[in-house]
């Protein structure tokens, strides 16, 4: 993170007040939990801490985590820009908040736990553990930081084709990235359908592009906030889409979501996973989210 990120101690959440939140200024987000002890099971109890206290945080959305920020003193947020505080709120909707614990002796148990975390976290999450040992010189005491983590998020990254300065989506390089002439030709009728709706009820982009190569791609037909798929490439190279019906606090499970459900042979109140697209019938497929895009932000 960079000298000039904005910060908050003792943010409070519904789970509790993370002992420091941190804002960088490209939008990304850090929950830094502490815990100065010995014992190596107090150590290991951050971890359940720092994952309660992101949830918090994605859970209550962005219109609360801005207020609650304000309240608690932190620098305006505005300042970060358009663009930045766009991706704020994008972090905070899709989860992509880093995890930072800081302790007095990164043990074997705390590397362990934070080598996992990083294996099986999204790419664009970073785990990080730093150790704060105290130090004495004379009269002089200080603390004396050392990092644990850092190098192997940014591994992760790059193996999976994603640098932490990572690339988002454009349609042209989502299209190219597919491995099928058929599956190219079924998002591009797709990304057609959804730049031809001619009636905005709402302010949001046609499109929200997530991180390449690994994220999805959103529609908000209608120009609507809350989006009712995405699409995908998996390891495969195949078109995929998801149902957003786990996405997103205020709409999550929402009964608007059922038909759209159906027709990917899903139920709402259960977990979204990826359906082909080439199992589908485009226009069925189409007519059922342009319904479900209508009832979810109704």
């Amino acid at each position: 993170m960079s000298a000039d990120a904005l910060t908050v101690r003792e943010f409070s959440t519904s789970a509790g007040p993370a002992d420091v939140c941190i804002v960088d200024l490209d939008g990304s987000i850090t929950v830094v939990e502490c815990k100065l002890a010995s014992n190596s099971e107090r150590r290991r109890m951050v971890i359940g801490q720092v994952l309660d206290y992101a949830s918090a945080i994605c859970v209550e959305g962005e219109s609360w985590f801005s207020q609650e920020w304000a309240r608690q003193g932190g620098l305006d947020l505005r300042a970060l820009g358009d663009s930045s505080l766009g991706q704020l709120g994008h972090n905070i909707e899709f989860g992509r908040v880093h995890l930072c614990l800081v302790v007095d002796r990164i043990d074997a148990d705390l590397r362990r736990l934070v080598e996992y975390l990083n294996r099986i976290t999204r790419d664009e999450i970073r785990v990080t553990a730093l150790q704060l040992a105290y130090a004495r010189h004379g009269n002089l005491e200080f603390l004396v930081p050392s990092a644990y983590g850092a190098e192997l998020a940014a591994a992760k990254a790059k193996t999976a084709g994603a640098p932490r300065n990572t690339t988002t989506w454009t349609k042209e390089s989502f299209l190219d990235a597919i491995g099928s002439d058929d599956d190219r030709r079924r998002a591009h009728s797709l990304f057609v359908l959804q730049e031809s709706l001619d009636d905005s009820r709402g302010d949001h982009d046609d499109f929200w592009f997530g991180a390449s190569p690994n994220g999805s791609i959103f529609f908000h037909p209608y120009g609507y906030r809350y989006p009712p798929m995405s699409l995908w490439i998996n390891k495969s190279g195949e078109l995929m889409t998801y149902g957003s019906w786990g996405y997103f606090r205020h709409i999550a499970r929402h009964e608007g979501f059922a038909g759209l459900a159906e027709l990917l042979g899903q139920d709402r109140l259960g977990p979204a996973t990826g359906r082909r697209v080439s199992d589908l019938d485009i226009d069925a497929f189409w007519a059922a989210v342009l319904r479900c895009a209508v009832e979810i932000n109704d």
